[in-house]
């Protein structure tokens, strides 16, 4: 594979999980230096085992719930790269949800915690580097159900839907300083654990970590430099 993005350092969330591994050892074949953050030391090294080239990929043992942790991972992160190209935000989680009279404050505190405040306080942090350099790209991850309002998935979506406008609002701010900011929106990814989940669905309708992870790339090349405030749908066939 052609080295594209030779020299990129890239710092992202959830790189052990199944879309940001694929993510990362994507990136990595294409010549960038990744960090990642992780919880289980297991789970880091089935990463390791993954990638094409060790020497390229940092991890760092941090659980991003809570603000201080956040702001620790990224200050251990400048420490190793002095440069910031890319910040990709993946981590995040679902929850199928119940109606919203249904809904207890837990579940819906927890969807926002882990989508919408983790979406905040780390592309807050890459965003800070990003502005000293003038330059940099953030992705963030949203959701099909961020646009189509679903019933019965509403701690879930109004969670991605904030991405969204978060996402929105970075890119308005980074206009001043030549930073580019959009979000992916997946529909269902074709993991294992989806799969397990809706074993009658078309799995051929959906869209790949792999697929996913080559858009991306693309995205963070030279000519994209105009792309920024965009919402790239990937529903694959659905």
């Amino acid at each position: 594979m052609a080295q594209e993005l030779k020299n990129f350092n890239i710092i992202l969330t959830g790189g052990t999980g199944a879309l940001g591994k694929v993510i990362t050892t994507e990136f990595i074949k294409s010549g960038a230096s990744v960090i990642t953050n992780f919880r289980s030391e297991p789970k880091f090294d089935d990463l390791k085992n993954a990638v094409t080239n060790t020497e390229k990929l940092h991890g760092i043992q941090v659980d991003l719930d809570s603000e201080k942790n956040v702001q620790s991972y990224f200050e251990q992160a400048s420490r190793r790269f002095k440069r910031l190209d890319v910040f990709i935000h993946i981590m995040g989680g679902f929850w199928m949800g119940e109606e919203i009279a249904d809904t207890s404050l837990e579940n819906w505190n927890r969807m926002m915690n882990l989508n919408l405040t983790s979406a905040f306080l780390c592309t807050r942090e890459a965003f800070k580097i990003m502005k000293v350099q003038c330059s940099g790209k953030i992705f963030t991850v949203g959701a099909k159900t961020a646009e189509e309002f679903p019933p019965k998935m509403g701690a879930y979506t109004v969670s991605k839907a904030g991405v969204l406008a978060l996402t929105r609002i970075l890119a308005n701010e980074g206009k001043a300083y030549n930073i580019l900011v959009n979000s992916i929106l997946p529909g269902i990814i074709d993991t294992q654990a989806n799969r397990k989940d809706m074993p009658e669905a078309d799995f051929s309708e959906w869209v790949t970590p792999e697929q996913i992870a080559r858009v991306l790339i693309y995205l963070c090349k030279a000519e994209t430099q105009i792309l920024s405030h965009s919402f790239l749908k990937l529903f694959g066939k659905l």
